[in-house]
C-alpha cells in the first residue's frame, strides 16, 4: 500500500497546534461510528486502522487518535476522503473528494475542542445538518456524553461523533490506553447487538489492514462480472420501494432526524423551526423541511421603467407564485406589478453588509415591470395570478386590468395581448373579453396553445394561442365562453375567485364569491349552460371560496376561504356525478354540514386574513400544506403566533373501488368527516403572513411566499432533487484587497467600474442587436409582407406616360425631361413663327464665343431673312424666264 506524503498536514493547511492527543479528562478518545444505508454497498466505508473490527455491529468504530491513523504517532489529524493512499477513513462515493475532511484537537487554556475542518470538497461537509463553508471549520466543545452527526458530501452514510464521559483520578486526567479503548468498543458493540435482536442486522463495514491494499479492485471486478452476466439473463422488474420505507410500508426514522430540523429566518440566524422538532422522531413523515434558502427581491426600492419614475417597493407582498414545470425556474409576482425571475442553475449567493455567512440570499436575475406596456395605458395594476405552459416557454399573467397577457420564457417580450370586453353589455357571453379584473389563469396541461381565464365578471373564458385566433386592434379575441357562474338560486355570480384545471385537461373547477365550488366541462366546442357538478355553501353560509385546486391525480379538490380557518377536502367524483341519494348539486344541511362521502376532511388551525391564501397537495396526494396569517393588530396568546407558519396535514386514505357490478351491494360509506390537526409546523416568516405555497412534485420542494416580499424554498438534501440544492452548494466568491483597490481607482465608464457597479457580465447574445425575436405567427408574417420598409420593396418601373414613379424612371428620354421641366405643354402655340427669329432673341446682348476668337469684328450671322431670300429667288426666276 502506498504511503501518504510526509508533509500531508502542511499540504492540507492544518494548523501547527493541531494534535490527535487531547488534554481533556476523557475516559477514551472521541469515537466515530459510521452507519451505512441499506441499499449502499458493504465496501462504502473502510477504516485504515482500528482496534476492533466489530463484526455484525453494523458500524465501523474509529477514534480521533493516532491509533486510527495510518501515519501513526506522527499524524496531527485524521483525514476522511476517497483516496486510499491518504485517507485514514475511506468513503468510496463519487460525491466525496480525495481528501474531504480533517478532524483534530486543539488544546487551549479553557479546555480542548474537537475541530471538523472542511478541505474544500465540492459537495461540502455537514455538521448537524449545517454545511460548512469551503475550507471552513467548526469547533465542537468537549461536552461529555454529547453526540454530533457529520455527513460527508451526498454519501449514503452518516458519522456519529460520540464524546465519552470524563474520568479523573486525583484531579489528573488519565492517559489514553489502547486496551481500555478496545474494552469500551467491545462493550458498546455488545450493547448494540442486544438492542438490535429484533431488527435486521445492517451490513458490516470492511476494515483495511495496514499491509492490505485498497479493496475496490476486487469489488469492481465482481461488479463488472455481475453486470456482464446480467446482460444474458432476462430482465426482472421489481416494485420501487422508497428508501424511507421498508417492505411493509412502515416509515423509518433516518439518521438526519437526530439532528433537529433547522431553518434560516430573515435575520440570517439558524434557529429551530418549532417545538415539534425537539425529539428524535422529527420529520418522520419525510417532508422536505430540513433546509431552506431565501430568495430576496434584490433591492430596497427601484423606479418603474414606464417613464413615470414610480417608486416600486421591493418588500411588496407576494401575490402570485409559480414553478416552471421542469423545476429549473420559479417566478414570483408582487403587488407592485412586477415579476421576478429566479433561475436555480444560475443563482449566485450574496451576503449582507455585515458579511455574515449565515445571512445568505439569492437575488432574481431579471425584474419585469408589467406596466411598461404600450398597448395598455390604463395605469398601474396589481398582479393577481400567474401560470406556466407545460413546456415552460410561455407565462400567462392576470392582473386587475381585465386584460391578461402572455410573456415569453425570459419575460422580455409580450407574445399576446388579450382584448377587453364591452362593459356596457350585461351578458358576458356576448363580449369579446373580460370586463372586470382577472382573478385566475391556467394553461392546458397537454396542449400549449390553449389557456383559460376567469374574472370578476363571473365568466370563464378559453383563448387560442396558436396564432390562428381572431384579433382586433392587435389584441386576441376570446375563442369561447366556458360558462357563466350562478348561485343556487340561479342568479348571476359577480366574482369567480380562482380556477384549477384537471390533469386530463377536460374539466376545471372554480370557486366563487357566493360560496360555491363548481366543476365545468371545457372539452369540445359546445358552450355549457350549467356545470357538471357544484357544491353550494362549501364553507358554510355565504362565505366566499377564494381558492380551489385539484390533487395530482384529480380525485380530490381542496378549497379555502378567507372567512374561516380551515381547508376542506372534497371528493371530485362524488361532486361531479353524485350517487343514488344525491344530485349533481349539493347544499349544506340545516346544521351546516355536508355528506361525509363528499366532504372527506377538514384541516383546522389555518387562519386566513387575505384572499390570496392558498394550499398545495403533496406529490403523492397524501399530504397537504397551507400557510397561516398573522394579525398585526390583534392580540397574540403566544410568541409563536407572531410568525407565519406552514402547516402539514396527513389526509385519510382514498377508498379503493370494490370492483363489483352496479347491481351488487356497494362498499360501506364513510361514516363521518375527518377533522385533522397539523402533524408538522414550520415557522418561516417572522412578523409576516404566509400567503402562497407551491409544492413541486418532481423536485419535492416547497416555495413559500410571504407578505414581506421574501420567498423561502424548503427542501431536504436526502429526498429532494436539484432545484434549491444547486445554489445551496455554491459559496460566496471571496474578494481580495488588490481587486477591491483596483475597482475603487478604476476610471468612470471603464469595464472594471461597470463590473463593480452592476456585478454582471453582458454577453453579445444579451444585446438587443443579437436578441432572438419571438416566433412570428401567420398573421404577423402577412402584415410584415405588406410593409414596404420591412420587405424592402423596390419602386415600380415606368409603364406609360411621361412619368409614373416617384423619381425619373429608366424609360424617360431627354426630350421628355425637357418638355416637363420647361412646362412646354402650358406654353402658347408657336406654329407659323420663324424659328430664326426665336433664336435671334437669345443673341441680344449675349455672346456665345470667347472674346479671344471674337476680336473687335462684328460678325453678321444673317444678311436677310427667310422671306427676303424667298422673294429674291422668285424674282430671279422671273428674270430668267423673260
Amino acid at each position: 500500500m502506498s504511503q501518504p506524503p510526509a508533509d500531508l498536514e502542511a499540504e492540507l493547511g492544518i494548523p501547527l497546534d493541531a494534535t490527535l492527543e487531547t488534554a481533556s479528562p476523557l475516559s477514551r478518545p472521541v469515537q466515530l461510528l459510521f452507519a451505512v444505508a441499506k441499499d449502499a454497498p458493504s465496501s462504502l466505508v473502510a477504516v485504515a486502522r482500528t482496534s476492533t473490527p466489530g463484526p455484525g455491529s453494523g458500524s465501523s468504530p474509529a477514534h480521533v487518535s493516532p491509533e486510527s491513523s495510518m501515519r501513526g504517532d506522527s499524524a496531527r489529524c485524521l483525514v476522511v476522503g476517497r483516496q486510499a493512499s491518504a485517507a485514514d477513513v475511506r468513503i468510496d462515493h463519487k460525491s466525496v473528494s480525495r481528501r474531504h475532511t480533517a478532524l483534530y484537537y486543539e488544546n487551549r487554556a479553557g479546555g480542548a475542542v474537537l475541530v471538523v475542518h472542511d478541505l474544500g470538497g465540492k459537495h461540502g461537509t455537514y455538521v448537524n445538518d449545517s454545511r460548512l463553508e469551503k475550507n471552513g471549520r467548526m469547533e465542537l466543545p468537549m461536552d461529555t456524553g454529547k453526540e454530533h452527526m457529520v455527513r460527508f458530501g451526498n454519501a449514503p452514510s452518516t458519522c456519529s461523533v460520540i464524546i465519552p464521559p470524563s474520568e479523573t483520578r486525583g484531579g489528573q486526567p488519565q492517559p489514553h490506553n489502547k486496551n481500555v479503548v478496545e474494552k469500551d468498543d467491545v462493550n458498546m458493540q455488545q450493547q448494540n447487538l442486544s438492542e438490535q435482536k429484533t431488527e435486521k442486522p445492517p451490513t458490516p463495514v470492511p476494515v483495511m489492514e495496514e499491509n492490505e491494499g485498497p479493496s475496490t479492485r476486487g469489488t469492481r471486478e465482481a461488479q463488472i462480472a455481475a453486470m456482464i452476466a446480467s446482460l444474458d439473463s432476462d430482465p426482472v422488474y421489481k416494485k420501487y420501494v422508497p428508501p424511507s420505507e421498508d417492505e411493509n410500508g412502515v416509515v423509518e426514522a433516518t439518521n438526519i432526524e437526530k439532528l433537529g430540523i433547522q431553518s434560516h429566518d430573515t435575520s440570517g440566524k439558524n434557529v429551530k423551526s418549532n417545538n415539534l422538532h425537539r425529539n428524535s422522531n422529527a420529520n418522520k413523515y419525510n417532508l422536505p423541511i430540513t433546509s431552506s434558502i431565501t430568495l430576496s427581491p434584490k433591492s430596497n426600492s427601484f423606479n418603474s421603467s414606464d417613464g413615470t419614475d414610480t417608486q416600486l417597493q421591493a418588500n411588496a407582498s407576494v401575490s402570485a407564485l409559480c414553478f416552471e414545470p421542469s423545476g429549473a425556474r420559479i417566478v414570483a409576482g408582487h403587488r407592485d406589478g412586477t415579476l421576478r425571475f429566479y433561475d436555480f442553475h444560475g443563482m449566485q449567493p450574496t451576503a449582507s453588509s455585515s458579511g455574515s455567512s449565515s445571512d445568505i440570499t439569492y437575488p432574481p436575475f431579471r425584474i419585469v415591470d408589467l406596466d411598461n406596456d404600450p398597448l395598455d395605458q390604463t395605469g398601474r395594476h396589481v398582479l393577481t395570478s400567474l401560470g406556466s405552459s407545460q413546456t415552460g416557454g410561455q407565462w400567462i399573467v392576470g392582473t386587475t386590468s381585465a386584460q391578461p397577457k402572455v410573456l415569453d420564457r425570459e419575460g422580455r417580450a409580450t407574445l399576446f395581448y388579450f382584448i377587453k370586453g364591452d362593459v356596457y353589455v350585461t351578458d358576458s357571453s356576448q363580449t369579446k373579453g373580460h370586463t372586470a379584473g382577472v382573478t385566475g389563469v391556467a394553461f392546458h396541461p397537454l396542449i400549449k396553445e390553449v389557456c383559460w381565464t376567469c374574472g370578476m365578471d363571473g365568466s370563464i373564458r378559453q383563448w387560442d394561442l396558436s396564432g390562428r385566433g381572431k384579433t382586433q386592434f392587435k389584441k386576441l379575441l376570446c375563442q369561447k365562453v366556458i360558462g357563466k357562474c350562478k348561485n343556487d338560486k340561479g342568479q348571476r355570480t359577480q366574482i369567480v375567485s380562482n380556477l384549477s384545471v384537471h390533469p386530463s385537461g377536460r374539466k376545471l373547477v372554480v370557486g366563487t364569491a357566493c360560496g360555491s365550488i363548481q366543476i365545468w366541462n371545457c372539452f369540445g366546442s359546445v358552450v355549457n349552460s350549467r356545470p357538471m357538478g357544484a357544491v353550494y355553501s362549501a364553507h358554510g353560509g355565504s362565505k366566499p371560496v377564494t381558492f380551489v385546486t385539484f390533487s395530482g391525480n384529480g380525485d380530490r379538490i381542496a378549497s379555502r376561504s378567507e372567512s374561516d380557518d380551515t381547508v376542506r377536502i372534497w371528493d371530485a367524483n362524488k361532486m361531479e356525478s353524485g350517487t343514488g341519494s344525491f344530485g349533481r348539486k349539493f347544499r349544506s344541511t340545516k346544521e351546516g354540514g355536508h355528506p361525509p362521502s363528499l366532504l372527506l376532511a377538514v384541516c383546522k388551525g389555518l387562519p386566513a386574513l387575505n384572499e390570496l391564501n392558498n394550499c398545495a397537495f403533496g406529490p403523492d396526494g397524501r399530504m397537504i400544506c397551507a400557510g397561516t396569517s398573522v394579525d398585526q393588530r390583534g392580540k397574540r396568546t403566544e410568541e409563536s403566533d407572531a410568525n407565519g407558519k406552514v402547516k402539514f396535514y396527513q389526509l385519510p386514505e382514498e377508498e379503493k373501488p370494490s370492483g363489483k357490478k352496479s347491481g351488487s351491494k356497494s362498499s360501506p360509506k364513510r361514516k363521518e368527516t375527518v377533522f385533522l390537526d397539523p402533524i408538522e409546523e414550520v415557522g418561516v416568516a417572522p412578523n409576516a403572513s404566509v400567503l402562497l405555497v407551491q409544492w413541486h412534485p418532481k423536485l419535492n420542494q416547497i416555495a413559500v411566499g410571504a407578505s414581506n416580499g421574501i420567498i423561502q424554498v424548503l427542501y431536504d438534501p436526502n429526498i429532494s432533487t436539484k432545484g434549491a440544492l444547486l445554489p445551496a452548494s455554491k459559496s460566496i466568491r471571496q474578494s481580495d484587497g488588490l481587486s477591491d483597490l483596483l475597482r475603487s481607482r478604476a476610471p468612470t465608464g471603464s469595464a472594471a467600474f461597470l463590473s463593480s457597479a452592476n456585478s454582471n457580465i453582458i454577453v453579445p447574445n444579451a444585446l438587443p442587436l443579437f436578441r432572438e425575436e419571438p416566433r412570428a405567427t401567420r398573421k404577423t408574417k402577412e402584415q410584415e409582407r405588406k410593409d414596404p420598409e420591412k420587405t424592402k420593396l423596390p419602386q415600380p418601373p415606368v409603364t406609360g406616360g411621361v412619368k409614373t414613379g416617384g423619381g425619373t424612371g429608366g424609360g424617360v428620354t431627354f426630350t421628355q425631361y425637357i418638355v416637363e421641366s420647361t412646362n412646354y405643354i402650358n406654353n402658347k402655340n408657336i406654329a407659323g413663327k420663324d424659328p430664326r427669329e426665336e433664336l435671334f432673341k437669345y443673341n441680344e446682348g449675349k455672346s456665345y464665343v470667347s472674346p479671344a476668337y471674337e476680336g473687335d469684328v462684328q460678325r453678321i450671322l444673317a444678311e436677310k431673312t427667310v422671306e427676303e431670300e424667298e422673294a429674291d429667288l422668285k424674282s430671279n426666276k422671273r428674270q430668267k424666264t423673260k
